[in-house]
């Protein structure tokens, strides 16, 4: 009797996972990579139906990332950019994606869809995963991308060693 009570344990045990990792993603959202959304980055213009943010610097951020503005950020690590413009996204691309950039090494522009598909949002970044999830009352967390950037040195242990992310 132990042995069927211990297997039927376990077949229970095995059914709440499955069951609580499903309900665990109903709130989450994706990214969907678009070459159309990739061009109007490339000729810096602003879409206006979205607040700004910027990841890893100002100057040279690791991401760019646009929310509807229906939508309101949860997170401190993004920094809110007001009043974004053509030259200042100019600016940006410049920096962080230049022509001469190594193959594989390049910034891609992703739609934000929301759990049910609905485009929320964007993101521009070397990195092609994140984590996003939505919270009550159309509150939206996105979570940054590494602050390490290809190419980038590391110095922490004082002897300059690089860096390479794949």
């Amino acid at each position: 009797m132990n042995e069927a009570f211990l297997k039927l344990f376990l077949l229970m045990a095995v059914i709440s996972f499955f069951f609580s990792g499903c309900a665990g993603t109903k709130n989450r959202g994706s990214l969907q990579i678009d070459r159309e959304l990739e061009k109007i980055f490339l000729s810096y213009q602003v879409m206006t139906d979205y607040n700004y943010y910027t990841s890893g610097g100002y100057d040279k951020p690791n991401a760019i990332l646009g929310v509807h503005k229906d939508y309101q950020m949860v997170t401190d690590f993004w920094v809110s950019i007001p009043n974004v413009n053509s030259a200042q996204i100019e600016k940006w691309i410049r920096t962080i994606d230049p022509e001469d950039r190594a193959p594989g090494h390049s910034y891609f522009a992703y739609y934000i869809l929301d759990p049910e598909g609905k485009q929320v949002g964007f993101w521009y970044s070397i990195e092609n995963h994140t984590v996003i999830k939505f919270l009550e009352e159309n509150k939206i967390d996105v979570y940054p991308p590494d602050l390490i950037q290809p190419g980038d040195d590391f110095d922490g242990d004082g002897r300059g060693m690089r860096i390479k992310l794949r």
